[in-house]
């Protein structure tokens, strides 16, 4: 199956969407890891394409940037993210 964008796989466009997601909120990969549970050791490893994202991650990105599977992947428009609220980046 063909990737959305060219020869990208999969973890590497969530990851620029993850980088893209993190500009726009103007948070650091620190804040976001542990806003996310997730170590800031194993988000940098995965933003930087060492290991893959694991389901419930992608799951928790969803939720905690308050986008969709589709966009993480590509499917959608990087102009769709919109910033989130102050209180939503606490």
């Amino acid at each position: 199956m063909a990737t959305p964008s060219g020869s990208f796989s999969s973890d590497e466009l969530i990851s620029q969407r993850v980088n893209h997601l993190l500009f726009i909120n103007r948070l650091t990969r620190r804040r976001a890891a542990e806003q996310l549970g997730i170590s800031h050791s194993a988000f940098n490893t995965k933003m930087n394409g060492g290991s893959s994202w694991k389901a419930d991650e992608l799951v928790a990105l969803t939720d905690y940037f308050g986008v969709s599977f589709d966009f993480l992947i590509a499917r959608q428009a990087i102009e769709l993210a919109e910033p989130m609220s102050d209180g939503e980046r606490a």
